[in-house]
């Protein structure tokens, strides 16, 4: 096995935590820092020339995602955005009640509980072992006095992927106001906002090789009655989030979107799409893996994101595994790997996600997360089965 190897050689898996920031990407953010920096809400030269570039990106972004130039609102990321279509959406509604699914985001049942605390109430739609939501349950729920559900369409700790076309389309046949977390999602597939049955979106750049610290909400205007800005300030993006915008991660993130089906440069991958390309070598990964008796795959075996694996790891005598020693150990020989959603990793807490899908007490805290990348190479497919086994038989 090999010992605290250079970083550079790494075998990178944690892509549902965060992706590297393409080179095309570092590039655009650099020119656009030297070229732009000027406050765009300023009406002199260098503030109208950083005001065009924004709104550059921003027309770029809804080209590429179907929407309309004003559905899109820029943020600080995924989090912010939760926060803000959830809290904004109903900062002028009575209080009625929310319905999220057991297996959100840590930021997104944040946002509800602060809705809670102005007199909302909260429902939790459980889910089957597979963490699909419960559409019976669901659709009992979808009456008076619910006023908005969140659900996430891809899952980060067990890769479940939701109906989130069926589910939009019974909350719009009620009028109740439906977001869902998309993080995950665009780094698989390019979706056509102007056919979703969604009135809000959140989404996180670095989860697509674009930079950190900048995200999107997109926002149908039929909900623009009931929305508010959660502060005060300058007024920017239209008065729904102020804030001086970081045009340059903006120019960015846009150049991320653009190049989501483009082979990266110097992988040594054929001229399949990335999309293509990732989902055939994760199956690839997810077959070879099957052969390790000590584990056992989580989430949907075919619900799921394209980049996804999750599982419980056991040890030789079939005694769980802490997730936590097999990351540590895994980065010691070569391997970045999770033990779940980054939020909870740092803070060695376990999710609720394992305890909704039904898994024993003991082995909530023995799961194991792989998510990759158009980075990752055949040889690393090869070399990934064999170093999680010695891996293994090492913490048995």
């Amino acid at each position: 096995m090999r010992n605290h190897i250079n970083p550079e050689s790494n075998i990178y898996l944690d892509g549902s935590s965060t992706t590297p920031t393409r080179i095309e990407v570092i590039e655009r953010i650099c020119e656009v820092e030297k070229l732009f920096w000027g406050n765009p809400s300023s009406i002199h030269y260098h503030g109208l020339m950083a005001a065009e570039n924004l709104e550059r990106s921003r027309r770029s972004i809804s080209k590429e995602l179907g929407t309309l130039v004003e559905d899109v609102i820029f943020t600080s990321g995924s989090t912010e955005s939760n926060h803000l279509g959830i809290i904004g959406s109903t900062n002028k509604l009575k209080p009625g009640r929310i319905i999220l699914s057991s297996v959100e985001h840590p930021s997104v049942k944040s946002a509800a509980n602060k809705l809670v605390q102005q007199g909302w109430e909260l429902e939790l739609c459980s889910v089957d072992k597979y963490g699909l939501v419960d559409m019976d349950l669901l659709l009992s729920l979808l009456q008076p006095p619910t006023k908005i559900v969140s659900i996430i369409w891809g899952q980060s700790e067990i890769g479940t992927i939701q109906p989130i076309h069926e589910i939009g389309k019974l909350c719009q046949d009620r009028g109740i106001i439906f977001h869902t977390d998309a993080t995950q999602i665009l780094s698989q597939e390019i979706f056509d906002w102007s056919k979703l049955p969604v009135d809000l979106l959140s989404l996180s750049a670095h989860k697509f090789q674009g930079p950190k610290g900048v995200g999107l909400l997109l926002k149908r205007s039929t909900i623009d009655a009931n929305f508010k800005s959660l502060q005060g300030g300058g007024g920017q993006e239209n008065s729904f989030r102020s804030g001086t915008e970081p045009v340059s991660l903006i120019a960015g993130m846009a150049l991320a979107i653009q190049l989501l089906d483009k082979p990266m440069l110097g992988n040594d991958s054929s001229n399949m799409s990335s999309y293509m390309n990732v989902n055939s070598k994760t199956k690839k990964l997810r077959n070879a893996l099957r052969n390790i008796e000590h584990i056992k795959f989580t989430g949907h075996p075919d619900r799921r994101l394209g980049n996804h694996i999750s599982m419980l790891v056991g040890s030789t005598k079939n005694l769980p595994l802490l997730g936590r020693s097999l990351v540590r150990e895994l980065s010691n020989n070569g391997i970045s790997a999770s033990s779940g959603t980054a939020c909870n990793s740092l803070k060695g807490s376990v999710g609720d996600t394992l305890q909704s899908i039904m898994v024993e007490r003991e082995w909530r805290q023995s799961g194991l997360r792989f998510s990759l990348g158009p980075w990752i190479t055949d040889n690393d497919i090869e070399l990934i089965p064999k170093i999680l086994t010695d891996t293994i038989e090492l913490l048995s």
